[in-house]
C-alpha cells in the first residue's frame, strides 16, 4: 500500500471513531400504555418517571362522545411535558412545552382516541436524572358534574326545612328529595341572586309537575334577589325531587349564582305556615371546571 493510501485510511478510521464516539443514544420508545376507568370515576391516574433519552412515555385512551378529555400533569420537574394527538382526526392538539400549561381540556361531540405523550428535552437533564411525574387523565359530561341529591329532613314541629347552595355554568343543577305524608300540601320557596335560577318538581314517577321557568311566579325586588313560591296538594304519600337549576349562559366564566330553597310540608286545608325570613346563599367567584380529582400519588 502507498504510503498516501495508508494515510487516506488511517484518516477515515479516526474520523469514523470520532463520529462513533460522538454519536447520540438511541432514544427509548416504551409500548403504549391503554387507559380506562373505573365505573363511575371520571378519572384515573398514571404515575411513571422519564429519562434523559428516554423518547416518550405513551398513554392511549378513548374518550365518549359528549364527554370532556382533561389532563393535569403533576411533576416536581419543570423539564416535562405532554403532547396530545388526536388519533381519530390523526392530528396534534396541544404540546406543554408550547403552551407553558400543566392542564387541558377538549369538549367531544363525538367518540375520540388520543394518544397522549410524557417527554423531556435531553439536553436539559443530567445524565443519569430521573424525571417523576403523575398523569391525570378525565373524561366528564355533565352528568358526572351533577351533585348527588340531597335529602330534605323536617324537624319535630317546624313544617319547614332549608337548605342552600351555588351554581355555575358547568354544575347547573341542584337537586333535593322530599317524602310528602297523605293529606299534606308540599310548598317551595327559592329565593336567589339571579331571576334566571329556577326549580322543577317531579313526582315518585318521574313526572315534572311544576317547572317555574314556564310560571310567572318570580317576584325580584331592587337588589336583583328573586323570590319564587309554589305549593300543591299531595292526597298519597310521595317522595319527590325537586331540581334548583340555572340557565348556564346566564352565568358569566367563573363565577357563580347562590340560592336558598326552603320545603315546607302542612296540613290540606289550613293556612300556609310562615316560613323563616331567609337569603339567597352568596355567590362565589371559585369556579367548577371539573369533577374533583382523587388524591394524586406525589411523583
Amino acid at each position: 500500500m502507498s504510503t498516501r493510501s495508508l494515510l487516506r485510511s488511517t484518516a477515515i478510521a479516526v474520523a469514523m471513531g470520532i463520529s462513533a464516539g460522538l454519536a447520540l443514544p438511541v432514544l427509548a420508545k416504551s409500548p403504549p400504555i391503554t387507559v380506562a376507568f373505573q365505573a363511575n370515576n371520571p378519572w384515573t391516574q398514571q404515575v411513571g418517571s422519564v429519562k434523559q433519552y428516554d423518547r416518550t412515555r405513551d398513554y392511549k385512551v378513548a374518550i365518549e362522545a359528549g364527554k370532556t378529555l382533561q389532563i393535569n400533569l403533576v411533576t416536581r420537574n419543570p423539564n416535562v411535558f405532554f403532547k396530545v394527538k388526536n388519533d381519530t382526526q390523526n392530528k396534534e392538539v396541544t404540546d406543554s412545552f408550547q403552551t407553558g400549561a400543566i392542564t387541558w381540556s377538549t369538549p367531544n361531540a363525538t367518540a375520540a382516541s388520543y394518544t397522549i405523550e410524557v417527554y423531556v428535552q435531553p439536553e436539559v437533564l443530567q445524565n443519569g436524572e430521573v424525571a417523576k411525574y403523575a398523569l391525570q387523565i378525565g373524561q366528564y359530561g355533565k352528568a358526572d358534574m351533577h351533585a348527588a341529591s340531597t335529602k330534605v329532613t323536617f324537624a319535630d314541629n317546624n313544617p319547614w326545612a332549608q337548605e342552600s347552595g351555588t351554581l355555575d355554568a358547568q354544575g347547573s343543577t341542584r337537586d333535593y328529595t322530599a317524602q310528602i305524608a297523605a293529606g299534606q300540601m308540599l310548598a317551595v320557596n327559592l329565593v336567589a341572586n339571579s331571576p334566571k335560577v329556577h326549580f322543577k318538581v317531579a313526582d315518585s314517577s318521574g313526572q315534572t309537575v311544576v317547572d317555574t321557568a314556564n310560571t310567572n311566579t318570580t317576584s325580584t325586588d331592587n337588589a336583583n334577589t328573586a323570590t319564587t313560591k309554589w305549593s300543591t296538594p299531595v292526597n298519597t304519600a310521595a317522595n319527590y325531587t325537586i331540581s334548583v337549576y340555572v340557565d348556564p349562559a346566564a352565568v358569566p366564566p367563573g363565577s357563580r349564582v347562590g340560592y336558598a330553597l326552603q320545603v315546607g310540608q302542612y296540613a290540606q286545608r289550613t293556612a300556609q305556615p310562615a316560613a323563616t325570613s331567609t337569603a339567597a346563599a352568596p355567590a362565589s367567584s371559585t369556579p367548577t371546571v371539573a369533577p374533583a380529582t382523587a388524591s394524586s400519588t406525589s411523583p
